[in-house]
């Protein structure tokens, strides 16, 4: 046992090297809401989690075997690939070191019955949970031909430290703008006369619109307005860690219809952000890319940290298991594989490597993060996993790009911001600071305090 690191948090199992991590989506989300001397206690709602794994869909028939080789011979189409022995490893050592079950009880979303949603999340479908939210989300206009007033400065929500406060606002005073929430507690914020009400944690900055040039170049003007000074790692207007989760086009984002992807190369935010990203990141500073299982999107992800001056240090690879501990689907599968990868790359003081030397270099680091998986395209927050790495724990400064929710201390910007700020996706939770949570973090025996179907 000398070799366990054991974590209170969402952390539930962690190695001493920091390569093999088993981690809660929802409570990893819902503790990134809070900062160390105001934490979060509310709970985000979820999906149950898988009991068994997908039905297999490798092809059966001799003419559908054909067809995944001719797919299989286009490097373009290629799946990349982990080593299974590697992943199966870490599996291994998490299985033996942490107790079923693999994720803690979970609060599931009110909006649908939960004779419903064991269906559909058995049938990979939990994206179906989403659809009666929807409604909550605000609207950014379609890009109008009429000129752009750019504002002055970043719109500042609260300067009191002492209570949460409650702001007004009408839809269009909250997009293409840069928003602060300066106090150490949240500010809550409704739209309109309506009862949408969203949480911005404290500490933190957000901009609510579409990743086009012209926002682009007004996020960049409110970086250093944001940060006029130096840091202990980074310069006005830095950052030390930049995380992106681009809609990169694949079939599975055309079915779910829950964010827009980018076709047309001209809209491309990946090249919207290779003119103006490359001056925001800090000496030394590291950048993750969430990318998808397609051989053609590691190579434009690698090309952008090409022209962002980058060299690729880390692979991480999140592997989604069931509840008990079994991958979703076959590591080798040839039509889909039970992990999505981040690529993460260092900025290399005064060099610019080829291309070519970013997937040739020595050998990257690789992680594992283990994680059952919850709605559809919610992803684990990094934040625990990351700010070991960083130079200044406390002080580091981060922006999370594509980004679904906000993050206490971060700037998150992108068109759904704000989405899993909605007090909808949340309820009251039970996360109190007594002498047992951690010690019931750890053996993920937090229960809750709702029926399946949510009912209290």
């Amino acid at each position: 046992m000398a070799h366990v690191m054991h974590r209170s948090g969402s952390i539930l199992y962690q190695n001493k090297a920091q390569t093999v991590t088993l981690i809660d989506i929802p409570l990893s989300i819902s503790l990134s809401q809070g900062t160390p001397d105001h934490p979060s206690t509310d709970l985000l709602y979820s999906a149950p989690p898988l009991e068994k794994p997908h039905p297999s869909l490798e092809p059966r028939s001799i003419k559908a075997k054909q067809r995944v080789q001719e797919r299989l011979s286009d490097p373009a189409l290629t799946l990349p690939s982990f080593p299974s022995d590697w992943l199966s490893q870490g599996l291994a050592e998490i299985r033996a070191e942490r107790p079923q079950p693999f994720c803690l009880e979970r609060k599931f979303n009110r909006l649908l019955p939960a004779r419903q949603k064991e269906d559909q999340v058995q049938k990979g479908r939990s994206h179906l949970f989403e659809e009666n939210t929807r409604e909550s989300e605000i609207k950014i206009p379609e890009r109008s031909t009429s000129a752009w007033r750019e504002p002055q400065g970043p719109l500042i929500l609260s300067s009191s430290a002492s209570t949460e406060e409650h702001r007004i606002f009408q839809p269009s005073q909250l997009i293409n703008k840069v928003i602060s929430n300066v106090s150490a507690r949240p500010v809550l914020v409704r739209v309109g006369h309506s009862d949408r009400k969203y949480s911005i944690p404290p500490c933190s900055v957000f901009m609510l619109s579409n990743l086009g040039h012209r926002e682009a170049s007004h996020f960049s003007k409110m970086a250093t307005k944001l940060f006029p000074e130096p840091s202990i790692s980074a310069a006005p207007g830095q950052f030390d860690f930049i995380l992106l989760d681009p809609p990169w086009e694949n079939r599975s984002v055309r079915r779910s219809k829950t964010y827009a992807s980018r076709r047309k190369a001209d809209e491309d935010p990946m090249r919207v952000l290779g003119g103006m990203l490359g001056k925001h990141m800090g000496p030394g500073a590291l950048i993750a890319c969430w990318i998808t299982n397609k051989a053609s999107v590691r190579d434009a992800a690698l090309q952008a940290f090409e022209r962002w001056g980058l060299e690729l240090v880390e692979e991480w690879a999140w592997l989604k298991i069931t509840v008990h501990g079994e991958p979703i689907c076959d590591l080798d599968g040839s039509m889909r594989r039970p992990y999505e990868t981040v690529l993460v790359g260092k900025l290399v003081d005064g060099t610019f490597g080829r291309f070519d030397d970013c997937i040739s270099a020595k050998a990257t680091t690789r992680r594992l993060i283990v994680a059952v998986p919850d709605l559809h395209s919610r992803k684990p927050c990094l934040k625990e996993i990351i700010e070991p790495m960083m130079r200044d724990k406390s002080g580091y400064r981060a922006l999370e790009i594509f980004a679904r929710n906000l993050t206490a201390g971060w700037c998150s910007w992108g068109n759904e911001v704000l989405r899993y700020n909605w007090k909808g996706h949340w309820t009251e939770g039970y996360m109190q600071n007594d002498t047992n949570y951690k010690a019931k973090s750890r053996e993920g025996v937090i229960a809750g305090e709702e029926t399946v179907d949510g009912a209290p």
